[in-house]
């Protein structure tokens, strides 16, 4: 392996050696590349690569895809591969074709350089021979123009695989780098919004699926839109260990809720393959497709198909535009009748394990980097719908009014008093609307919401109950009407001692802190539907901008990702599932 910082030292003609088989036989893309220098990241050195293709003539570009190799072609059979063209191509079992399939690809090799005057380039990292077979069939439809396009894109995508086999770059650097990319991919172009099954969400996921293909993990895409990579330990019977978080994002979010326990273990699993270590268990990460349910109102979407407990009733949902989340998961290629099937067995597992940011602002409050999250908040979510009596605001005296907005009020008062009165409970009423409202109206309608958590499940089922009673006061009072629908109710998700135990071993060894602070989540995780199959632990992660989450001004530092990752490089190292 070559470190970014020797790469960052080298003198061009160093760096052209060590990098001039990155993009097939065309050296002068990293000649043209070395005066980017320095690079922070392989995304920040790859980037300048792409951008010396991109800026170099129609010419030098037809140049570099016809470098390329046939797959299965001529260059294979005389062995005048280069050593990553061998590497790649075996991945693909393409040395071991049978006489048929090999016969298919060189008619198939052969019809294509007729119609497009240069080789089929696809990145086969991920690939088999029949899904190769079935890209040629695809793309020998396309148009010249497309097709040279295509072609420079495969290629980038190769060399990004290659400089992950090559080049070994700072943790936390990479980790920041890779949220930047996924970033990009946005249903608003102005802030980042990333909801199911849309064309950012699935680009988000293609692009997760190369990471995690780069780092060496056996990848695929489940039926509900889950990037699974698995790192076996070629030990037969071994259990696994699962980790990841969600990929889909809130409405104008921050770039790293969820995110980061996907992006964070991936980096780490490549790391600890570039350094030849190995995991006596099998590494599991997922990129739940779906946590925040904004498109279809369907919260752990992705991880209740993991855990066995997948409601199918939510493929019925509609979103704003009409479209069923059946129809959406269709259109993505993905067959509903296999979501079943994704169910982990508890049995194989020996847990789950999730890294997250904070979203709130204990840690840096504390000056840490690192928290062991104690136990994830049991939630109770209603929707109260009041019906009073509209009425002219100068012609109704204020004893004969039945104002639904004034009962709203009251309730909103009511969830604060009663979710103050304990530590670990919180009440929250995070929307308030009068349908129809006018300056000269009394509100004849009001809506709102009721979220009240706790880190106990009879904290917060006390205070539940507690608002529901003075919300049937407050009705009788203002002869209201008032109808309260249940949206959500999860239990609190206490952590494992054992890995709360390993989380805070792997703190001290890596900080030094044998006394790391322990806290609660009072956030929703995937982990909680995790919790039904097996045991579950959280390192939560400091953020900075007073610990604000869901918002564009979400924050997290290099530094606090490097730490957090070679926190979890020694958890994985020195883990022992709870027997």
């Amino acid at each position: 392996m070559i470190t970014l910082e020797q790469l960052n030292r080298m003198s061009v003609d160093e760096f052209v050696a060590a990098l001039g088989g990155i993009f097939e036989h065309s050296p002068w893309v990293a000649q043209r590349a070395a005066a980017a220098r320095p690079f922070i990241s392989r995304e920040d050195l790859h980037a300048a690569m792409c951008s010396a293709v991109a800026a170099a003539t129609a010419d030098e570009q037809l140049a570099l895809i016809r470098a390329h190799p046939e797959l299965a072609g001529r260059a294979a059979i005389r062995n005048e591969l280069t050593q990553h063209s061998i590497r790649e191509q075996r991945g693909a079992k393409l040395d071991e074709c049978s006489a048929e399939e090999f016969a298919q690809l060189q008619t198939m090799n052969a019809a294509y350089n007729a119609r497009f005057g240069f080789p089929f380039v696809l990145a086969v990292r991920g690939h088999d021979r029949q899904s190769i077979l079935a890209a040629f069939a695809q793309r020998l439809q396309h148009e010249v123009d497309h097709e040279r396009t295509t072609a420079l894109r495969q290629i980038e995508r190769i060399a990004a695989f290659r400089l992950a086999d090559t080049i070994s770059a700072p943790l936390g650097a990479q980790i920041m780098a890779m949220h930047e990319q996924l970033a990009r991919f946005s249903d608003d172009e102005n802030n980042l919004t990333c909801a199911y099954l849309t064309a950012a969400h699935r680009a988000t996921a293609a692009a997760i699926r190369d990471y995690m293909l780069g780092a060496g993990l056996d990848t695929h895409i489940d039926a509900v839109g889950n990037v699974v990579g698995r790192w076996r330990s070629g030990i037969a019977g071994a259990k696994t260990l699962i980790t990841g978080s969600h990929y889909d994002t809130v409405i104008d979010a921050g770039k790293y809720d969820g995110r980061l326990g996907i992006l964070l273990p991936i980096v780490v699993a490549l790391d600890l393959r570039q350094r030849g270590l190995h995991l006596p268990f099998d590494l599991e990460i997922i990129a739940f497709a779906e946590e925040e349910g904004v498109r279809f109102k369907s919260t752990f979407l992705g991880s209740s198909a993991v855990a066995g407990s997948f409601d199918a009733r939510v493929l019925d949902s509609i979103d704003a535009d009409g479209v069923t989340m059946r129809e959406a998961m269709r259109e993505a290629g993905f067959d509903t009748d296999a979501i079943k099937d994704i169910a982990r067995d508890p049995a194989t597992l020996a847990g789950y394990v999730e890294v997250h940011i904070e979203q709130g602002p204990v840690l840096l409050d504390a000056n840490r980097a690192l928290g062991v999250v104690t136990s994830i908040a049991g939630s109770v979510r209603k929707l109260v719908s009041i019906r009073g009596v509209a009425g002219h605001a100068g012609t109704v005296p204020m004893p004969l009014r039945r104002d639904a907005a004034a009962a709203a009020a009251e309730i909103v008062l009511a969830v604060e008093r009663r979710c103050a009165i304990a530590p670990g409970l919180v009440g929250t009423v995070g929307r308030l609307h009068v349908p129809n409202g006018a300056i000269n109206v009394i509100p004849g309608e009001c809506e709102l919401s009721i979220d009240i958590r706790a880190d106990e499940d009879a904290l917060r089922d006390a205070a539940v109950a507690d608002v529901l009673a003075q919300i049937e006061q407050i009705g009788a009072r203002r002869q209201v009407q008032i109808n309260i629908r249940r949206v959500l109710e999860a239990a609190c998700a206490p952590c494992a001692p054992t890995l709360q135990s390993q989380w805070s071993a792997a703190i001290a060894r890596i900080t030094g802190d044998n006394k790391p602070l322990h806290l609660p989540s009072g956030a929703g995780h995937d982990a909680m539907k995790m919790a039904s199959i097996c045991a579950i632990g959280m390192l939560f992660v400091r953020c900075g901008n007073g610990g604000i989450s869901h918002n564009p001004l979400e924050t997290l530092s290099a530094d606090d990702a490097d730490i957090a990752a070679r926190v979890f490089s020694d958890f994985l190292l020195h883990f022992k599932a709870d027997t």
